[in-house]
C-alpha cells in the first residue's frame, strides 16, 4: 500500500493521470494500457472517488477485453464492497488468462467467501504446479496473506512454511498476523516491534501493534501506538478507530466518541462506527441521542447486506431504557428473523428487558428457554447472571456468579469481577477483596469494565486491590 502511494505521487503516474483526465475533459478518447487504467482506478478508489474508479475500469474492460487487472478489480469491488459473490464470479470468469496470479487469487477468495475454504486451498495448490516457476516464491507468500486475511491461520501457516524468504518484511508481517490470530499476542507484538525498528514510519505496523496491545489489555500502550500512526497520517482510518476503541475500553466515552466521529467523516458509510457512537452515548446516559445513531447504523448495514443482529440488540436495549418496552420486544422479534442471529442470546436479552421492567415470570421463561436451547451452556448461564446483576438483583446474581466461578477460575476466565461487584453491594467485605484480587489478576479487562467506576479514572486494574487495602 505504502509503495503504491509513493508511485501515485511520482511524476510518471501524475503525467498518466493528467493525460487521462485531459482526454475526458476534451472528450477525446486516448489509448491507455490496462495496467495504466487499473492504476488510475486504484488511485480514484483510494481517494474515495468510487464512481470515477468504476468508470475507469469499465473503460479499461471495453478497451482491453479479458485483461486481468481491471476485471480482478471489479470482481473485488463486487465481492468485498457489494457482497455480491455471483457478480464477482462473473468478472473472474471473463479473464482470458485463468492462470494469471491475480485471477487465481480472486477465484480463491470467491471460494472462501462461499465457505469452501478447503476447496480454495486445493485449487491454489493445484495451480501452483501450473504457474511459472519464477512466480512461486511470490505466490506462496501471497496465498499465506490471503488466508490470514480471511482468518484461516492454520492454512496461512502451512503456505508460509513453503516460503524461504523469511527475511522479507511481508513474510514477517504475515507471521505476526498468524501469531495474533492464534492468540499468541506476545510473539505478534515482538515481531511488529522488530518491523517498526526497520520501518518506523509504517502506519500499518503501528496499527497492527496497537491492536495486539489492545488484545493483551495494554490499553494505554495501544493508544500510544495509535497516536504514532495518527502523527504519521492524521486521516489514517484504522488508527483513528483503534484509538477510539482503546479510549472506549478505558471508559473515556467522550473522547472515544470524538475519534469515532473523526473516523465517520472519512468513512460515512461505515455502519459499525455509528453503532460505536451510539454505544458511547448510551454509556454516557444519553439514550435519546444514541437511538438515531443506531438507526443510521441499521440503514448502512441493510444497504450493504450486512447482518443487523448486533445493532438491533443495541436498539432494543436503548428502547427499553427509554421506556418503550413493546417496541424493544418488537425489535428483538425482528432480530430473531435474521439468519445470522444467535436465538439463545436474543432470549437472554429479551429476558433482561422483561426483568428490567419488573415482568419477572416472563423474564424467567425467556432465560429458561435460552438455557434449554443450549443444553445449559455455561456461557448463556453467565450472560443471564450479568442480566440479573444489571437489573438490580445482587443476591441472586451473587449465587449465580459463585456457581460459575467455581468452574471458571483460570487466567482469562470471566466472572470474578462481577462476583466482586456483588460482594461489594452485599457488604461482604472480605469476599469482595478476595474476588477483587482474583479479578485483577485473572481478567483485568473485565475488572476495569465492571469495577472501574469505583476507582480513579485511568487507574490500572492491577492497582485496584492495593488501592482498596490502603483505604482500610
Amino acid at each position: 500500500m505504502e509503495k503504491k502511494e509513493n508511485y501515485f505521487n511520482s511524476p510518471e503516474f501524475q503525467e498518466t493521470l493528467h493525460r487521462y483526465e485531459s482526454s475526458l475533459q476534451e472528450d477525446h478518447p486516448e489509448y491507455f494500457g490496462s495496467d495504466e487504467l487499473s492504476d488510475i482506478a486504484e488511485y480514484y478508489y483510494d481517494s474515495g472517488k468510487r464512481k470515477e474508479a468504476v468508470d475507469v475500469l469499465d473503460y479499461a474492460i471495453q478497451l482491453h477485453p479479458g485483461a486481468a487487472m481491471p476485471l480482478v478489480f471489479k470482481g473485488r469491488i463486487a465481492l468485498i464492497d457489494n457482497k455480491d459473490i455471483d457478480t464477482a464470479q462473473h468478472y473472474a470468469d471473463m479473464i482470458s488468462d485463468q492462470l494469471d496470479l491475480d485471477c487465481l487469487y480472486l477465484q480463491a477468495e470467491i471460494m472462501i467467501t462461499r465457505g469452501n475454504v478447503e476447496e480454495a486451498d486445493n485449487f491454489l495448490n493445484n495451480a501452483m504446479h501450473q504457474i511459472d516457476e519464477d512466480d512461486v516464491p511470490d505466490y506462496v507468500l501471497d496465498i499465506a496473506t490471503i488466508f490470514i486475511d480471511y482468518n484461516q491461520p492454520d492454512i496461512a501457516a502451512k503456505w508460509l512454511a513453503m516460503s524461504d524468504e523469511d527475511d522479507l518484511l511481508d513474510y514477517r508481517e504475515v507471521k505476526a498476523r498468524i501469531a495474533f490470530a492464534k492468540g499468541d499476542y506476545e510473539q505478534s507484538e515482538q515481531i511488529f516491534e522488530q518491523l517498526l525498528d526497520e520501518d518506523p514510519y509504517s502506519g500499518k505496523y503501528w496499527n497492527s501493534l496497537a491492536v495486539t496491545q489492545l488484545m493483551s489489555n495494554r490499553i494505554n500502550d495501544s493508544i500510544t501506538s495509535s497516536e504514532y500512526s495518527i502523527a504519521i497520517d492524521p486521516e489514517d482510518e484504522e488508527a483513528l478507530l483503534n484509538k477510539a476503541n482503546g479510549l472506549f475500553s478505558l471508559g473515556n466515552f467522550t473522547e472515544a466518541m470524538d475519534y469515532y466521529q473523526r473516523f465517520l467523516k472519512l468513512c460515512p458509510e461505515e455502519g459499525a462506527a455509528y453503532m460505536f457512537v451510539g454505544n458511547c452515548l448510551l454509556n454516557m446516559g444519553r439514550p435519546e441521542e444514541a437511538m438515531p445513531q443506531y438507526n443510521k447504523a441499521l440503514e448502512c448495514f441493510k444497504k450493504y447486506n450486512i447482518s443487523t443482529s448486533e445493532v438491533n440488540q443495541c436498539r432494543a436495549f436503548t428502547l427499553s431504557q427509554l421506556g418503550h418496552i413493546e417496541q424493544a420486544l418488537e425489535c428483538l422479534a425482528e432480530t430473531d428473523n435474521d439468519p445470522d442471529c444467535n436465538h439463545s442470546e436474543i432470549n437472554v436479552i429479551r429476558g433482561h428487558i422483561l426483568l428490567e421492567h419488573g415482568r419477572v415470570k416472563e423474564a424467567i421463561k425467556s432465560f429458561v428457554e435460552a438455557l434449554q436451547a443450549t443444553h445449559f451452556s455455561h456461557e448463556i448461564f453467565f450472560r443471564i447472571a450479568i442480566s440479573v446483576y444489571d437489573c438490580g438483583y445482587p443476591t441472586i446474581a451473587y449465587r449465580m456468579f459463585k456457581t460459575y466461578h467455581e468452574a471458571h477460575h483460570n487466567p482469562g476466565d470471566e466472572g470474578a469481577a462481577y462476583l466482586a461487584a456483588c460482594c461489594r453491594q452485599l457488604q461482604k467485605h472480605d469476599e469482595y477483596l478476595k474476588y477483587l484480587n482474583i479479578a485483577c489478576q485473572q481478567n483485568p479487562s473485565e475488572a476495569r469494565k465492571v469495577l472501574g467506576e469505583y476507582f480513579p479514572t485511568g487507574m490500572d486494574p492491577k492497582d485496584y486491590f492495593d488501592y482498596e487495602k490502603v483505604k482500610e
